[in-house]
């Protein structure tokens, strides 16, 4: 920044006018032009090598509405509890909004349970980057109205119209290049966040031969609820009914039936899920969470209806004795989940279950059983959850909804329903290395011995795109099985129904697999105790578009849609945004690459002020300041980060142009190339540059740095400016800077400003001083007659930025600490009260403690606590206030926690 106000420097202010009375107005700075709606961040995070474990970092933003169009949202809480990245929210970051769960559907108790469904905005999502950020709110640019968010997004509680509904807020990396591995993954969904494996690479992915996945991280399958007793007011033809049917607490009380799974619709009382995923393609450490407080599905949990993409539960043949165990259905995505098999039979002929044993093996529709009436219907496991494939969204595949268990046999969790899919969102330039795999699969639930089994969980969502051609993934989002039954005494219970298939959309030809998952299998009682889907079906297949193209992600565009590798590439802008010390603070303004020299929207912007004289305002009205044409010099240094992909075939030389402003004459400019010792901008202060090798200083000045073949990354370069004689405040500066290599140009502009800390005086007439009838003379007053005066300061340095103030305050010109002096002794001109006043009405006390001036309302002193005054006493004609004290600085507006303006307040008695 300019070397005029230093820090450690004092800052002396004097006056010598007469000020005519008037309101105090605050004098602001010009701003810079209109920022373009986005800054190109590619790469911003770097390249971190091999990918292992989570990279994404998981909000959970509260309960709320954040509208289409709105330009901040609240980020809420980092959520690392089911393994996602804790990386905090930064400005320049990329953010994935993402309304996970949403909607309303029918639940009566009939078969019309799940059908006139809306699924709201579930589903939807959009990139947004982040340019400031205050606590916890975000402000951000989108690709919706205004530059904000296309969509709303909505967080409730369940109520009893409809399940809770969620979204989150992901913090997606910007890599420039990156290589998979095969750990690579998602934190797993825990009702609120995780499910989302999002990536945004620039340049280069290696595939590196891995095999990822988003395997069972999707919506959470029905759990386990072990019952021996239902409610009398359960029927075996209950499309739902009451999880708290046995008591308040499932917990302690659980329903007869089975759970249904978690879906779009909401998430029930008991849910099954896996939490270690050391090994994704096998997760581990199965759990049942109660995720409510009774009833998370509207009309209850349990039951054979399927709500939206998840599965029903087995509605139990016996509920009073919930002994004739039914399979749950699959859950959906883009495919249908298969629905469960038929309650428990055998092949006894034992009164109670006889109807569902045939003598022909494999004969199982339910017309064919010796009775379907209202005490023997055989065909009431949970049904298939519904396909939901619409363009624009992505979703988790549903959770399996569970079987109806009495017994308990078999594994920890038998019955329990499968998981879904998660989704992997890659947005990427081009690929290299060996061919990857991608799972976004669904996984099969629990299977128990002697009791109703779980439906499967549907495969999730993969998204792939790029504005280029890429190849070498496999693909696939695959449904997963129903879960088999009756393995130790081989006697005929409901197997679960298949998970549907999930959703495939890439920008190149990929190989993609979205297959809906096998019904599940249990033993018939016959001779060989043959397998049979004793009313079991499988999960229909899921979605493929593998021309979609990258256009159609909605939101800011992503890192390789600014820094193509299709060849020789050239942007230059701002330095990058992870750079310490001017982080978000001196830049603006886009970052794209594609505007011509003559667009002001391609800038950064930076404040100087004079070097070596003070700037005084000889304007009479406040809020106009005049006389501001600086009578010393200064100069300013802007940073400037250029990426460079040089895929030319041959080395290149780069050459940086910079051109100083013509107007006044005495600007130059220098460019230099960073010297590459720590961080650039880690001079003097914070604020002065690392200098390397600099060109000549001139009207114009150029640098050149050779780039290897290949070379993909950063150069980093200075342009210093001296500022002359005669540049006057709140006026824009505009210098122009090229890159080239003599096929490729971009452009991007310096927009300077001067700035400074004036102050405006404003007098007011407390007491004439004239006796009764006396016509006071033309100045006003008479001898004892009171003046106060207000003089009022702030500071007015133009900041770049554009909102990020309050995050950096080093990039900022602000006054030295302590050092902020303010004299003022009436010793020139008309303004010399000294020869006609009684000096200072009352004493200006050096403890900050102050009496009330004339008969008016304001305290004389300094609005600022802990200024200090020297002079100031009754007989005194002139003082000097050091405002605030030692550790004081003015600073400018917007900065947490700064004060930016200020009042000293004085009072004089005339002779």
């Amino acid at each position: 920044m300019g070397q005029a106000l230093r820090r450690g420097a004092a800052l002396i202010l004097a006056f010598a006018q007469v000020v005519t009375v008037a309101a105090i107005v605050q004098i602001a700075g010009i701003a810079p032009a209109d920022a373009a709606t986005f800054s190109c961040m590619a790469g911003n995070d770097g390249s971190p090598g091999t990918l292992s474990g989570v990279y994404d970092s998981y909000y959970k933003p509260g309960l709320g509405t954040i509208s289409a169009g709105a330009t901040s949202i609240g980020v809420g809480t980092i959520d690392t509890s089911s393994g996602g990245a804790s990386t905090s929210i930064a400005i320049g970051d990329e953010l994935l909004v993402m309304q996970m769960q949403d909607g309303t559907f029918t639940y009566t108790n009939s078969a019309s349970y799940g059908s006139g469904a809306s699924i709201g905005n579930a589903g939807l999502y959009e990139y947004v980057q982040v340019k400031t950020l205050v606590g916890s709110t975000a402000g951000i640019v989108g690709a919706g109205s205004g530059n904000g968010l296309i969509n709303s997004y909505t967080e409730s509680a369940a109520t009893g119209s409809h399940g809770q509904q969620t979204y989150q807020i992901i913090r997606v990396p910007q890599y420039l290049t990156a290589t998979l591995s095969s750990t690579f993954r998602a934190a797993y969904w825990n009702g609120k966040t995780g499910g989302v494996a999002a990536l945004d690479v620039a340049s280069t992915l290696n595939l590196g031969g891995a095999t990822i996945y988003a395997t069972g991280n999707g919506f959470r399958g029905g759990g386990l609820a072990q019952a021996t007793v239902g409610a009398a007011s359960a029927l075996n033809s209950d499309y739902v009914a009451s999880a708290t049917m046995n008591g308040a607490n499932p917990s302690t009380n659980p329903p007869a039936d089975g759970f249904k799974g978690e879906g779009i619709f909401g998430t029930p009382d008991y849910t099954f899920g896996y939490t270690v995923f050391t090994t994704p393609s096998t997760p581990t450490t199965p759990v049942i969470t109660k995720a409510t407080s009774g009833n998370g599905y509207p009309g209850g949990d349990v039951a054979m209806g399927a709500p939206g993409n998840a599965g029903g539960g087995g509605t139990d043949m016996n509920p009073s004795t919930n002994d004739s165990n039914s399979g749950g259905g699959g859950g959906g995505n883009a495919g249908t989940g298969g629905i469960g098999g038929y309650p428990w039979s055998t092949q006894y002929t034992s009164a109670a279950h006889k109807y569902y044993s045939q003598d022909v093996p494999g004969l199982n529709v339910a017309a064919s059983y010796g009775a379907v009436d209202a005490t023997h219907n055989p065909d009431i496991g949970g049904r298939g959850a519904s396909a939901i494939a619409i363009a624009g969204r992505a979703l988790m595949g549903g959770g399996g909804g569970a079987g109806s268990n009495n017994n308990g046999s078999g594994p920890t969790y038998g019955s329990s329903g499968g998981v879904g899919g998660g989704v992997v969102l890659l947005r990427i330039a081009d690929t290299s290395g060996s061919a990857a795999t991608i799972h976004a699969d669904g996984t099969v639930g629990i299977a128990p011995d002697n009791d109703g089994g779980g439906g499967g969980g549907a495969g999730g969502t993969v998204i792939v795109t790029s504005p280029n051609a890429f190849s070498g993934f496999t693909i696939t989002a695959s449904g997963a099985d129903g879960t088999l039954t009756a393995q130790s005494n081989k006697l005929a219970h409901g197997p679960g129904g298949g998970g549907g298939g999930g959703i495939v959309y890439s920008s190149s030809s990929v190989s993609a697999s979205v297959p809906g998952g096998a019904n599940g299998t249990t033993y018939n009682g016959k001779t060989g105790n043959t397998a049979d889907s004793y009313g079991s079906t499988s999960g229909s297949s899921g979605t493929t578009n593998l021309a979609y193209s990258y256009a159609s992600v909605p939101g800011v565009p992503s890192g390789s849609e600014c820094f193509s590798t299709g060849g020789t590439t050239i942007f230059i802008g701002p330095v990058d945004n992870t750079e310490v010390t001017y982080k978000g603070a001196n830049y603006t303004g886009s970052y794209d690459g594609s505007l011509a020299a003559t667009n002001n929207n391609d800038f950064t912007a930076r404040s100087f002020v004079t070097g070596t004289s003070t700037i005084i305002n000889s304007g009479t009205v406040p809020g106009t300041p005049i006389g501001n044409v600086l009578t010393g010099t200064s100069s300013v240094s802007v940073p400037d980060q250029a990426y460079y992909h040089n895929s030319s075939g041959s080395t290149q030389t780069v050459t940086i142009n910079s051109t100083a402003p013509v107007a006044p004459s005495g600007w130059t400019v220098q460019t230099c190339n960073d010297n590459g010792v720590g961080t650039a901008g880690t001079g003097t202060g914070g604020n002065g540059p690392n200098l390397g090798s600099c060109s000549a200083a001139g009207a114009t000045s150029s640098a050149g740095q050779s780039v290897p073949n290949g070379f993909n990354g950063t150069l980093t370069v200075w342009s210093v400016y001296a500022v002359p004689t005669g540049t006057t405040a709140f006026t824009r500066y505009d210098a122009v800077e090229r890159i080239d290599d003599g096929t490729t140009s971009n452009y991007t502009h310096h927009e300077l400003y001067a700035g400074f800390v004036p102050i405006t005086k404003t007098t007011t007439v407390v007491a004439s001083g004239c006796p009764a009838g006396v016509t006071p003379p033309s100045g006003g007053l008479c001898p004892g007659g009171v003046l106060q005066y207000a003089l009022d300061f702030r500071d007015v340095m133009v900041g770049a930025g554009l909102g990020t103030e309050g995050q950096l305050l080093s990039a900022f010109l602000a006054t030295a600490a302590g050092q902020l002096a303010i004299a003022d002794n009436g010793g020139s001109g008309s303004n010399n009260w000294a020869t006609s006043t009684n000096g200072l009405k009352i004493a200006l006390s050096a403890g900050g403690v102050y009496t009330t001036c004339g008969t008016g309302v304001n305290a004389c002193g300094s609005s600022v606590t802990g200024t200090t005054f020297t002079g100031g006493t009754a007989a005194s004609t002139a003082f000097t206030a050091t405002i605030g004290g030692a550790a004081f600085q003015l600073k400018p507006s917007g900065i947490t926690g700064g004060t930016s303006s200020g009042t000293v307040i004085f009072a004089l008695t005339i002779k």
